[in-house]
């Protein structure tokens, strides 16, 4: 039987004129105690602008800049100030050249899965090197796609293999 995964989309803030280097997770309804699969993290050229607030996502050199810590349910933090890139598997590739070669493209690279870890999500965090939203006039946002498995739908329950 194939697993169902979902995906629920949730955004870190970062308000403008912020000086904070730390940024706590949404505790979003949906990821309370499931299974997680993938999280996939992206930057603004990759999507410009997140559809939960509209705020502009961060740019890429913050993005490159930020770490990201995962806490389970019994307190451990079990991807310690992880790079933000290890979770980026979307790659806008800049084109250079000719105006016949120079055509940009966006391709998927590996996709860095998770083994069902459960994350509270809210006792986790990105870190940054240094405060990004002092110098910004409107807020920024971490835009995160999480994969995961919900607690009560575990397995599909149809298959292709099942004619009848």
């Amino acid at each position: 039987m194939k697993r169902i995964v979902k995906h629920e989309l949730i955004e870190v803030i970062v308000p403008a004129k912020s000086t904070a280097t730390r940024f706590q997770l949404p505790d979003a309804q949906n990821l309370r105690n499931v299974q997680t699969w993938g999280i996939q993290i992206y930057y603004k050229d990759i999507v410009p602008y997140s559809v939960i607030s509209g705020f502009p996502v961060i740019d890429k050199q913050s993005f490159q800049l930020s770490f990201l810590t995962l806490q389970n349910y019994a307190g451990r933090e079990f991807d310690k100030q992880s790079p933000l890139a290890k979770y980026q598997t979307i790659e806008n590739n800049v084109a250079s050249g000719s105006s016949e070669e120079n055509t940009a493209s966006i391709q998927e690279k590996d996709f860095k899965n998770l083994i069902g870890q459960k994350i509270n999500f809210p006792k986790s965090w990105i870190d940054v090197v240094s405060p990004i939203g002092t110098t910004l006039d409107t807020p920024v946002v971490f835009l995160i796609s999480v994969y995961y498995t919900d607690k009560g739908e575990t397995f599909s329950q149809t298959s292709f293999d099942q004619k009848h």
